[in-house]
């Protein structure tokens, strides 16, 4: 009897430590897994590269339940073009991620966050993730993207550009028909009593 408690006991155990170490490892398995690959295959596959300061971000809004599902978008000034491919990226442009850092997304980024994404172009704005090659401005990464790309192109802000000033021109009806024919009709006539005179002179000799 004490026997069978022991068996019984023994497999409780078993059981116990291998839901502790499925339980242990689904965060693991859960969270995100990126391919080794670098600067210059992140750079391929990319759309637009550039870098920005994150101006805001702005978070999906909760469900019924209280659940909030949906992606970060966040606002970004742009500053610096390394590479746009069938997209233009300007002076400010909206880049939509992965709220959690477990699904490959760039997570709650905080306004003022300088950034260097690495973008795939969607129909309004970027999408950006976290195996993509996006990552903080950092002196080294700075260095592998100018590597890659050269320096890019820098972005002048909406606020720099220089202010259109449209001058109204001071309109004049147009001038008649008549008006403008006067002075053909007149040279013509002139023309034609010379042309009599001549002949006039000449039947006189």
């Amino acid at each position: 009897m004490l026997r069978l408690f022991a068996v019984r006991a023994a497999v409780l155990a078993l059981l116990a430590g291998c839901g502790g170490a499925l339980l242990a490892s689904s965060p693991a398995e859960a969270a995100c897994t990126c391919t080794d690959a670098g600067v210059t295959q992140h750079a391929a596959d990319a759309d637009a590269i550039f870098s920005g300061t994150v101006r805001e971000t702005r978070k999906p809004e909760p469900d019924e339940s209280g659940r909030i599902k949906g992606e970060f978008t966040y606002v970004v000034d742009a500053e610096r073009v390394y590479k746009e491919e069938g997209t233009v990226v300007t002076a400010t442009v909206q880049v939509s991620s992965a709220r959690s850092a477990a699904t490959c997304g760039l997570g709650n980024l905080s306004a003022g966050t300088a950034y260097i994404f690495f973008a795939k172009a969607r129909d309004a704005g970027f999408r950006a993730g976290s195996c993509g090659g996006s990552g903080p401005v950092s002196d080294e990464l700075v260095s592998d993207v100018e590597r890659v790309l050269g320096s890019g192109k820098q972005l002048v802000p909406d606020s720099e550009l220089p202010e259109l000033v449209l001058t109204e021109v001071e309109s004049a009806a147009p001038r008649s028909v008549g008006r403008l024919a006067a002075p053909g009709a007149a040279a013509a006539l002139l023309g034609l009593l010379g042309l009599v005179f001549v002949r006039v002179a000449g039947s006189r000799r």
